[in-house]
């Protein structure tokens, strides 16, 4: 009586009245979420020619977000339940945990533990526990020794004292099971405690195994990236469908300046004729993006750099390509023109936007210059030939200077 008395005085000064929530890493989650949200944002606002990269992250960082704070919300929802329910069982009928204990006999754990073992029907009776009213968890505990008999623990837990008292009253409670392996269960050793759960820090709740967690966080990642470049995709068509900034600054024809604007070439074909000493100049408007501009010996963008360069390329070197130059600035330089064919260009620093093909073709005119006076694009005619193999324009041309 005095023992009772005791526990009861503990329970009302410290059980019941206090409920502690377990620890959640949701907080932590939300806050590197945000952070990883603000910073690509700030990236995606204040640097336009990575909007490419940046836009996709932005959505993956923003599902990853509205992910965690959802789970913190939940977290936050499960714990008041939680709380709620302790306060309830400490109002009316407490949870009741069982403890069932036996010793297995010296050389017969690993039996016990085999298939239809004591340990393997204690096991395979989770399905009928399930089933039963109240139920809330099965555990058992294995204590195995070298020498002498092994010390099993089987602890249930059940919403109610009665709950716990109607399972025990079927065919299928532990202790019966315990009763059907008599070779394995030392005689005498099954013990059963009974107990009032005061404090229960144990979460019954479903969780994520980790490789539905990796796969969902997966599938966020790469739905976010979707939904970013979508979002991306969708406002450089708009700003460039509605006059935005975002807009290829290809206005005149080709003469010898190739212009970088919004991180786009002005030009993304140049025709030239083979074997000149051709003078370009590469013109940057980007104030605090840098580029430069580098052509190869083919189409091929890994191939080796084109070479034929007279003045004003890297390190006055022979190979055609400019440096690499921060803010609005200027480069000329000279090369030769190499055979007839397709040579591609670009810049290294921004490879999926600003990429280009030098087209040489023989007789192709030279930009800015007028064509030869024989040539039909010039717009004179060669007239037609009489009988001396003169042409009339030619005549004309004497009788006008004769007059």
């Amino acid at each position: 009586m005095a023992l009772e008395h005791e526990s009861s005085e503990h329970e009302a000064h410290v059980g019941p009245d206090v409920h502690l929530p377990d620890p959640s890493i949701w907080p932590f989650v939300a806050g590197l979420a945000i952070m990883l949200l603000t910073a690509t944002l700030v990236w995606w606002a204040r640097v336009e020619d990575q909007r490419s990269l940046s836009g996709p992250l932005l959505g993956a960082s923003a599902a990853i977000t509205l992910f965690a704070v959802a789970g913190w919300a939940y977290e936050d929802g499960r714990m008041r339940q939680k709380a709620r329910e302790h306060e309830e069982h400490a109002r009316g009928a407490a949870r009741r945990t069982q403890v069932i204990s036996f010793a297995v006999a010296e050389g017969q754990l690993e039996t016990a533990a085999g298939e239809g073992g004591v340990i393997d029907a204690i096991q395979n009776a989770h399905d009928d526990l399930r089933a039963a009213p109240g139920f809330e968890d099965l555990r058992i505990n294995v204590s195995s020794a070298e020498e002498g008999p092994s010390q099993i623990l089987v602890e249930t837990t059940w919403s109610t004292a009665e709950d716990l008292a109607a399972f025990e009253e079927t065919e299928r409670a532990i202790l019966d099971l315990i009763s059907q392996h008599p070779e394995e269960v030392v005689a005498g050793s099954p013990q059963t405690f009974d107990m009032q759960v005061v404090r229960d820090t144990k979460d019954t709740t479903v969780r994520f195994s980790m490789g539905a967690a990796v796969s969902l966080f997966g599938a966020l990642l790469v739905g976010g990236f979707a939904v970013g470049a979508g979002l991306n995709l969708f406002a450089s068509e708009t700003a460039a469908g509605e006059g935005g900034t975002i807009v290829r600054p290809e206005i005149l024809p080709f003469v010898n300046t190739l212009t970088i604007k919004a991180s786009d070439f002005s030009h993304k074909e140049i025709v030239l004729p083979p074997g000149i000493d051709f003078t370009m100049t590469l013109d940057n408007q980007d104030d605090s993006v840098a580029h430069n501009l580098i052509f190869y010996q083919g189409e091929d963008l890994e191939g080796p750099v084109l070479e034929g360069c007279l003045s004003g390329c890297v390190d006055d070197g022979t190979g055609v390509q400019t440096a690499l130059e921060l803010g609005i600035i200027q480069q000329t330089f000279t090369f030769t023109t190499p055979p007839p064919g397709r040579y591609a260009f670009w810049c290294d620093v921004h490879p999926d936007t600003m990429i280009g093909v030098l087209i040489i073709e023989e007789d192709a005119p030279i930009p800015g210059e007028a064509p030869p006076a024989d040539d039909p694009a010039g717009g004179t005619g060669t007239g037609d030939t009489d009988d001396t193999g003169q042409t009339e324009g030619a005549e004309s041309a004497d009788t006008g200077s004769g007059g």
